[in-house]
């Protein structure tokens, strides 16, 4: 049975991105969900915690995820982990107002896809943007 957001297409008939944000902090999931509703090619999911994230992850089926590097409670590292080995088709991109510099080794570590510097946002999300359009509709052509 096919998941019925696998269906969602744009008028052109390619299929939109599907992104998850997960940020406990209410002001940095509605700026970045302003970013991305800007963008016609990307549907927009949130959650705030680990619980709502996996909620998410099942219900909303993202193609990618944009995950805090620091969650209330338990380290975005950690979720990024769980979600990889639960759902390993995903992407997820690990983002912080800390300088990436400081993570290099997260990459490795956590099986992350990508790290996003929250001080350098707009221009490091629309290269995500791109990357990530990119790879989804990387399609083999029928015709």
């Amino acid at each position: 049975m096919t998941d019925c957001m696998d269906m969602v297409q744009d008028q052109n008939g390619s299929q939109l991105l599907r992104i998850l944000v997960v940020d406990d902090t209410d002001s940095m999931r509605i700026l970045v969900k302003e970013f991305f509703r800007r963008n016609k090619d990307v549907l927009i999911g949130e959650a705030e915690d680990e619980e709502g994230a996996f909620l998410q992850m099942k219900e909303f089926s993202p193609d990618v995820v944009l995950m805090d590097i620091s969650l209330a409670g338990i380290s975005g590292v950690d979720v990024t982990r769980q979600i990889k080995s639960s759902f390993p088709g995903v992407r997820v991109y690990l983002f912080s107002a800390y300088n990436a510099d400081e993570y290099n080794n997260i990459k490795m570590e956590s099986v992350c896809d990508g790290f996003i510097q929250k001080t350098n946002l707009k221009s490091e999300l629309q290269q995500m943007i791109k990357t990530e359009l990119g790879h989804k509709n990387n399609v083999p052509d029928n015709g």
